[in-house]
């Protein structure tokens, strides 16, 4: 998204304020950020405001706008009724639900940003839903508490929303606008203690509500989510006597989360789509085609008086080093080519798994396969065997649990891979290559495109015909296709980046740890 030069602003509008944060990139990397806050109660963004946005637009092609919803009436909904709903506008949120809003309520956010145009706006749900994807959330009741509102999800055992809603909070105004105080510090004082009185209530309620039609559930924990501080160390730890539950109160930066979300281009979450990006007309374009042809119109008129043959001979003599010499990027791996072997390598082995059979570790390296299962019966595994042997040359399938007929752990053992007889991706680009990068420079790129709980760690450097630096990447992820993702998005970098062996994958509960090789290419000395 950020590949060229570009400029990322977020826009967050509270009842009183506005807060804009502002990103400039060059191929990914971040050259600028500053904010600015500004005093704002119009439904409509204020001229001054609109024209500072547009300005910013002008200078830069590539300019993304981002908001939240400014009245935040959100549901998830199931995804098999999602396409049943009428005057709601439905965006993507996970596996399970996708999210509805008002077509009304949408309307309210984009005519706010009438004068400027906006290119993503997403619900404080897609936010909480990106913390969901982040961490272990199980038998919890979670809550985002932004712009005087509680945003709740409860998710079971299993890591699955099963409710949500939202709930009004108390404002200091309203407090004191029902009281008369000469001293703000009381009313601070009452609002401070309605405002636990209310919160608690609401996760009592919720509670109560949840356990009503969930009898089998039982929720272990609490965690609020904020973004002003507004409870005291002392305010949780009674929270959580009081509700004889473990209680989490984590700041969380909205500004953040929304640029995650922005930036994931492969699984777009935002109610609208984002602008066409259209570059604006530059004369100087106009002036160099006139002296390129001027030139060309020289040059074709010196070629008529040269003597063709007497330069023949040099020429042919000479070619072959200068093509060498102009591709350098031929020099470094095609890491599309590597990345697609190994994909695909990957999905043959998952394409043998029979039904009844789960995968509890995988371990793939250059030419051998490890993997502990668990089969239901033994005719199960017996199908896989003749599977694993169309792909590899050796195979060797037992149960590790002699005697059992059902319910036992297996093993896979196989090596020598077949010919496919396939063909594999290439790289059909031109890898950036303007200066050499150091390692931190290098990490600092693929913490941008792995994914945010991703573990880093340097193994070495290896100069060959070009530099490599190699790492450990360990990932956790719900299901394999979001490492295949991962691959993908790999494939679209303009660097030399592959995956190498060994790929290992063990399965923790309802999340797979994923760890592997990457090597970082390139040429050792820039251009």
């Amino acid at each position: 998204m950020f590949k060229k030069e570009s400029l990322y602003i977020n826009v967050l509008k509270s009842d009183t304020q506005l807060k804009m944060e502002y990103r400039k990139f060059s191929n990914n990397l971040i050259l600028e950020t500053n904010n600015s806050n500004f005093i704002c109660k119009d439904d409509i963004l204020p001229a001054d405001i609109a024209q500072k946005l547009n300005s910013s637009q002008e200078e830069t092609d590539f300019t993304y706008i981002s908001t939240i919803l400014l009245s935040d009436t959100t549901s998830l909904i199931p995804k098999e009724l999602s396409s049943k709903i009428k005057d709601c506008e439905i965006a993507k949120f996970n596996l399970e639900y996708d999210i509805a809003v008002l077509k009304t309520t949408l309307f309210e956010t984009k005519n706010f940003f009438v004068k400027t145009g906006i290119d993503f706006i997403y619900s404080a749900f897609h936010v909480m839903n990106l913390y969901v994807e982040k961490n272990i959330c199980k038998s919890e009741f979670l809550s985002l508490i932004y712009n005087d509102k509680a945003y709740i999800l409860i998710l079971n055992s299993s890591g699955i929303i099963v409710d949500n809603k939202i709930v009004d909070l108390p404002t200091f105004q309203s407090v004191k606008g029902t009281h008369f105080y000469d001293d703000d510090l009381e009313a601070q004082k009452l609002f401070n203690e309605i405002y636990y009185f209310e919160l608690n209530s609401i996760i009592q309620n919720g509670l109560s509500e949840f356990y009503s039609s969930h009898k089998n559930t039982f929720i272990e924990k609490v965690t609020l989510l904020y973004t002003q501080k507004q409870l005291e160390h002392s305010d949780i730890e009674k929270l959580s006597n009081e509700l004889f539950l473990k209680v989490d109160y984590i700041p969380i930066q909205i500004d953040e989360e929304i640029f995650e979300l922005a930036k994931d281009t492969r699984n777009q979450k935002s109610f609208i789509e984002p602008r066409k990006k259209r570059k604006k007309r530059d004369f100087k374009y106009v002036y160099f085609v006139i002296f390129l042809a001027v030139l060309i119109a020289g040059l074709y008129k010196f070629y008529t008086l040269l003597d063709i043959d007497a330069l023949k001979e040099r020429f042919t003599s000479t070619k072959q080093e200068e093509f060498v010499a102009t591709n350098n990027s031929l020099t470094l791996p095609d890491h599309v080519n590597l990345n697609d072997k190994i994909e695909k390598e990957i999905k043959a082995v998952f394409n043998t798994i029979a039904d009844g059979i789960s995968i509890n570790s995988f371990r793939l390296n250059k030419n051998n396969l490890e993997m502990e299962l668990f089969s239901k019966d033994e005719e199960n595994l017996a199908l896989m065997r003749p599977l694993l042997i169309s792909i590899f040359e050796n195979v060797k399938v037992e149960s590790v649990e002699k005697g059992k007929k059902q319910d036992f752990k297996a093993l896979v053992l196989a090596k020598d891979f077949k010919n496919f007889n396939t063909n594999y991706k290439a790289f059909d680009k031109e890898y950036l290559n303007d200066e050499l990068m150091s390692n931190e420079r290098v990490l600092e790129q693929l913490k941008i495109f792995l994914p945010e709980n991703a573990i880093i760690r340097y193994i070495g450097e290896q100069k060959k015909e070009f530099l490599q630096y190699s790492y450990i990447i360990n990932i956790l992820v719900k299901e394999p296709k979001e490492f295949f993702t991962l691959v993908e998005n790999l494939n679209e970098e303009l660097y030399s980046i592959n995956i190498n062996y060994p790929i290992n994958m063990i399965k923790k509960d309802n999340i797979i740890e994923i760890e592997f090789n990457l090597d970082f290419n390139q040429e050792k000395e820039s251009r």
